[in-house]
């Protein structure tokens, strides 16, 4: 296996592994430590079936199946189909074209959230439709000593209110129009700050719309709070930015990256298929 680390603070192109085998034990372990040390693993010129994306990653972890039904894969629901390809259009970026876009982790609104995230990509607009990553580790480390602290004391409210209340006003297809109200009993609770498991290496945990507040705080402090460390945890020095091309298959670490897609041009086709980690441990 060749790592060669991008130029960003995060990533790694990872050359000489071919999904189409599931891997062994020691494989399993080498891109275990490169993934919680890259955070974002590039695998291109990927060739590779349903079946085999689920069978790779599937030696990884258990999968979770999307519970949006329509984007499951016919005959293989571990992988959800992401783009305007599928039965519906799956899309988290604006469409309206905006730079609002929504940084977020897999299932960070979910009671068991996504340890890792592997995307394959079939189809892929011209331009646009790049996706973003984020290094958390860096994001805290980009605070200054006293606001590390305060961060290690605060947790985090998510929901997928937030997420759909975005998705509505950036015009997503299937969003509805519902008025925007969150289901306390749906909301999930996570430390602002968490220690990766592997390492014990302290990162944010958050999302810029799915996280909608600070347990305690009334809503204007939170979402002030929020927006400034979206901006100062996200800023572009601490980003990777991923031009897909056919057959990359690119697999980033939910505990410790957040990422973002961008717009782009829905009269073109993009088609990606996602595999889902499910986390095995509770990350404190």
């Amino acid at each position: 296996m060749k790592i060669t680390p991008t130029d960003a603070v995060i990533g790694a192109r990872v050359e000489d592994v071919d999904l189409r085998t599931a891997p062994d034990a020691a494989l399993v372990e080498d891109i275990e430590t490169a993934l919680e040390e890259y955070g974002v693993l590039i695998f291109p010129e990927q060739d590779i079936s349903p079946a085999e994306q689920i069978s790779w990653s599937g030696a990884f972890a258990d999968l979770e199946k999307t519970a949006r039904i329509e984007a499951r894969l016919d005959g293989h629901p571990e992988i959800f189909v992401v783009g305007n390809t599928g039965k519906e259009v799956v899309s988290f970026a604006p469409i309206d074209g905006s730079d609002d876009i929504e940084w977020h982790a897999d299932h960070m609104h979910l009671k068991v959230t996504a340890r890792a995230s592997m995307l394959y990509c079939l189809e892929c607009p011209p331009s646009g439709g790049d996706t973003l990553f984020a290094c958390m580790y860096s994001g805290l480390a980009a605070l200054a000593s006293e606001e590390q602290a305060e961060a290690e004391t605060l947790t985090a409210r998510h929901s997928v209110a937030g997420l759909t209340k975005f998705l509505r006003e950036k015009g997503a297809p299937g969003a509805g129009d519902q008025a925007y109200e969150v289901d306390e009993s749906l909301v999930v609770k996570y430390p602002l700050v968490r220690s990766h498991p592997r390492t014990g290496r302290k990162a944010l945990y958050f999302g810029s719309k799915v996280t909608i507040g600070i347990e305690g705080w009334d809503q204007p402090r939170a979402h002030a709070y929020l927006t400034d460390l979206e901006a100062r945890a996200t800023a572009p020095d601490l980003r990777y930015a991923h031009k897909w091309s056919r057959g990359d298959a690119v697999l980033w670490d939910n505990r410790r990256v957040l990422h973002a897609g961008t717009p782009f041009d829905m009269r073109h086709r993009r088609c990606m298929h996602r595999t889902t980690w499910r986390e095995d441990q509770p990350v404190v």
